[in-house]
């Protein structure tokens, strides 16, 4: 009997490689992890290899908050004073680079820049720049953390978030 009649001819390229990657994972969990452990000298060859911490760490949870639909971050904990002088002024061409901007219509030249409706004010000795209307998270600005480094060049929030929360676009 031949097995290969048996093999869906419908799965798509991008549905098959995703599948066999949850796959992969699966049998790497069930592998040995000192078989697969490196020589020193081997891994300081790499500097993108992360090599044991020098000290303990102090973190012992992470909570990480996806807020899709919620609060945008340019109203809450990312300050951009230059959005506030160009609001009202057309949007640059330099921000898209030309690439359609899902859900919004009309022509280029007719959107607009909208700046904070909000003031910011430095909280804690780290000065972190967080919306007035959070005075609460204001008072732990020195003990929480605000990862403001992430960037994409996807300018739709879908890819972006998918970006964001896998490490990839597709």
């Amino acid at each position: 009997m031949n097995n290969i009649n048996l093999f869906p001819t419908d799965v798509s390229r991008r549905a098959f490689l995703g599948q066999a990657g949850l796959g992969t994972m699966g049998l790497a969990s069930l592998l040995n992890p000192a078989l697969m452990a490196a020589d020193r000298p081997e891994i300081d060859k790499w500097p993108g290899i992360l090599k044991q911490l020098h000290h303990k760490p102090k973190i012992k949870r992470v909570i990480h908050l996806c807020m899709a639909g919620g609060a945008s971050h340019l109203e809450t904990l990312d300050y951009k004073p230059k959005l506030r002088e160009m609001h009202g002024k057309p949007m640059p061409d330099s921000y898209t680079k030309g690439q359609p901007i899902a859900q919004l219509q009309g022509k280029r030249n007719n959107l607009t820049c909208l700046g904070p409706q909000h003031d910011f004010e430095k909280f804690g000795k780290s000065g972190q720049h967080i919306c007035k209307l959070f005075p609460h998270i204001g008072s732990v600005a020195d003990d929480i953390a605000i990862i403001r480094s992430m960037t994409t060049d996807a300018i739709n929030h879908d890819p972006a978030h998918t970006l964001m929360n896998t490490g990839t676009t597709i």
